[in-house]
């Protein structure tokens, strides 16, 4: 899903951003626009206000997973999360485990925002690991 980052990150631009917002069925992805208030173009971050009083630290690494340009954008890579209830394959060294996600929450990792996906047991793993450890179908698992 990442891909480089090949845009200026400027105060004041908006940005779309895919986060987490509780359901019924448990915390789940969505995306939403947010105003970038400061950038650190040395550590590569941005500091964005979502909701009109959230405030997160994104890493410029995460354009492309986290962090698009449009709205459509955004609302396509949310899509293509694991919804709460839903099976995913979780490759450990050889091994393939099924587990069923309880959720996506938001935590700082590094001092940056990701997403993190839970499952009904299990350590959570960030979704940075989608395609690399976390599968959405046992045949990719597999490979």
């Amino acid at each position: 899903m990442s891909k480089e980052c090949k845009r200026d990150f400027k105060v004041n631009q908006p940005v779309y951003l895919v986060d987490c917002w509780g359901t019924n069925n448990g915390s789940q992805a969505f995306a939403t626009e947010a105003k970038i208030l400061q950038v650190d173009e040395e550590n590569k971050t941005f500091d964005a206000v979502l909701y009109g009083d959230t405030y997160q630290r994104y890493s410029f690494e995460d354009y492309g997973r986290l962090i698009f340009d449009t709205a459509k954008e955004a609302n396509e890579a949310a899509g293509k999360l694991p919804q709460p209830k839903s099976v995913i394959y979780h490759k450990i060294g050889k091994r393939v485990y099924k587990k069923t996600v309880s959720g996506i929450d938001g935590h700082y990792v590094d001092n940056v925002y990701d997403l993190i996906i839970h499952f009904n047991k299990g350590k959570a793993v960030s979704t940075k690991e989608i395609g690399i450890s976390i599968f959405l179908n046992k045949s990719d698992a597999r490979q």
